[in-house]
């Protein structure tokens, strides 16, 4: 009863999933502690090195078996060991705060808390630029806060039976938005994104769209080309949108989630044309001269 009371006060002041939050790593913490040391069950530290691409994880895992994870994660990347990923487990379950890093090693790109492996209470998104793009509750499904990203060229329609209406602009009460916002969507791509052979040797860049419906419930379906480019380009834009993980929230019209046409731009730029190679310089003929030279 008493914790129920302090609920109710935190929830005046918009704190209870913090409060609950904390409780549970608390709680977390002592289960730890009871179930782990009461039960003599030693942990030990693990290091295991990857490679291609090359990264290093550092752990704690049960003595008895190597792979249940216990107590805290490291993650590191990089000829420089560049922190990428920090957290905790319990049972071998995500739990408590994790940190998401840039390439930098510096720059936080997210941080929240996990429950029993899934992400629960408002969880953080930063920009490569160190700058708040999202605050998303992921126990309740809302995003808190959102900022347009720059030079954003996506369109938001509101679907249509017709393909024709579909294509006209309508205004959306609020536009569909993607969890961990159009940074982490970018970042998708890029990872995926591959420039076709045929189109590189046919030297063929350019923009392509490809468009996607996102239903009330935020899940997407129907990709498609809408314009097109060739060599190739077409279907690689195609492969590495459908890559993207599909977690939206749906855009909303009149207080209800509606379904949304999502138009993405995908631009193939042509990397700078191999130099010609450079030719070997010539040796210079020497003049030969005669013997019978003409005297003055």
């Amino acid at each position: 009863m008493l914790i129920m009371s302090y609920e109710k006060q935190l929830a005046q002041f918009g704190m209870r999933d913090m409060f609950w939050s904390t409780f549970r790593g608390f709680l977390g913490f002592l289960l730890l502690v009871s179930s782990f040391d009461g039960l003599g069950q030693e942990v030990k530290k693990v290091v295991i090195t990857h490679q291609n691409p090359w990264y290093k994880e550092e752990y704690f895992a049960l003595a008895a078996d190597r792979q249940m994870k216990q107590g805290a994660y490291q993650k590191y990347v990089g000829k420089n060991n560049l922190l990428q990923t920090t957290g905790y487990y319990t049972r071998g379950q995500k739990d408590s705060t994790w940190i998401e890093y840039y390439d930098d090693g510096e720059t936080m790109r997210e941080r929240g808390t996990y429950y029993q492996g899934q992400k629960v209470g408002m969880w953080e998104y930063y920009t490569a630029q160190g700058t708040l793009e999202q605050n998303y509750d992921h126990t309740y499904q809302q995003v808190l806060f959102s900022k347009p990203a720059p030079n954003d060229k996506r369109i938001f329609k509101l679907w249509n039976d017709d393909p024709e209406s579909c294509r006209d602009t309508l205004q959306l009460e609020k536009k569909p938005a993607y969890i961990g916002g159009a940074e982490a969507m970018n970042r998708s791509l890029q990872q995926n994104l591959r420039f076709p052979p045929q189109a590189l040797k046919s030297r063929i860049s350019g923009t392509t769209w490809v468009g996607f419906t996102i239903d009330p419930e935020g899940k997407t379906a129907d990709y498609k080309i809408l314009r097109k480019l060739g060599g190739g380009l077409d279907a690689e834009a195609l492969r590495a949108v459908k890559l993207i993980p599909a977690t939206w929230t749906p855009g909303r019209l009149d207080g209800l989630p509606v379904a949304v046409v999502c138009e993405i731009p995908i631009t193939f730029t042509l990397p700078p044309a191999p130099a010609a190679p450079k030719k070997a310089p010539q040796k210079a003929t020497r003049r030969k001269y005669g013997s019978n030279t003409r005297k003055r």
